[in-house]
């Protein structure tokens, strides 16, 4: 069993949930922004926490660089969607990373077993899962991003994959009862990685799920530097 990571990252538009009809393969893939950042994913109260005393949290992250003899400094840190963005002055190591992962936890008061994720942007791609009802087990509730979260952390096919923000959910169609999930993940400026999940199934729960590709709606406009 894996776990999945997060990062922090502002989900496109969404547009029509059933298949297009388009000929054409989507432009799944998109370019990320400056890498001279650092991207975490957080509930919203501690980044509201977090951010709220930003000038103190800045200190502790720079004196934990500092103790482990690196050169990286955070200059400033804001709220960033479903979580926050660090900027430096260089792009951050996997060892600053963990240094940055430890004093964010101190800061913010979180449990030593609670997971954070600190990641560097990269390019994004879309994926849609297909064929999982709308309704939970119940059928009086929808399905949620937690539900769906969990089972691409325990899915083999999903293995390595660092979504780079939340999940989001919606109905096929108003009178259908079944949802079309969009997700976002970290992958190479090719996307390459998204292209191996494409007309992949899985099991989610008793149903057989399909991947397939989306496109990014093009009439939003996209921050280079921090994806609000």
């Amino acid at each position: 069993m894996h776990q999945s990571g997060f990062g922090a990252s502002a989900s496109p538009n969404r547009g029509d949930a059933v298949h297009s009809g388009a000929s054409r393969a989507p432009k799944m893939t998109t370019h990320g922004p400056t890498r001279r950042q650092v991207l975490i994913l957080l509930d919203t109260s501690i980044a509201e926490v977090v951010v709220a005393n930003a000038a103190t949290a800045v200190e502790s992250y720079n004196r934990g660089l500092v103790e482990a003899h690196s050169k990286l400094r955070v200059e400033s840190v804001r709220k960033a969607w479903d979580g926050i963005s660090m900027s430096t002055n260089f792009v951050a190591s996997v060892t600053e990373l963990e240094v940055i992962k430890q004093w964010l936890k101190k800061v913010a008061g979180l449990a030593a077993s609670t997971v954070v994720e600190p990641c560097l942007p990269q390019s994004k791609s879309f994926l849609k899962i297909l064929d999982v009802p709308y309704w939970g087990n119940n059928s009086l509730l929808s399905i949620i991003q937690a539900q769906v979260e969990s089972v691409i952390a325990n899915t083999s096919i999903f293995e390595g994959v660092v979504l780079a923000s939340r999940s989001h959910i919606m109905k096929a169609s108003p009178s259908s009862d079944m949802s079309v999930i969009w997700i976002d993940i970290w992958d190479s400026q090719k996307g390459s990685k998204g292209k191996t999940f494409i007309n992949r199934s899985f099991n989610f729960g008793c149903h057989t799920a399909t991947v397939q590709g989306t496109a990014m709606h093009p009439g939003i406009a996209q921050c280079r530097n921090c994806w609000h």
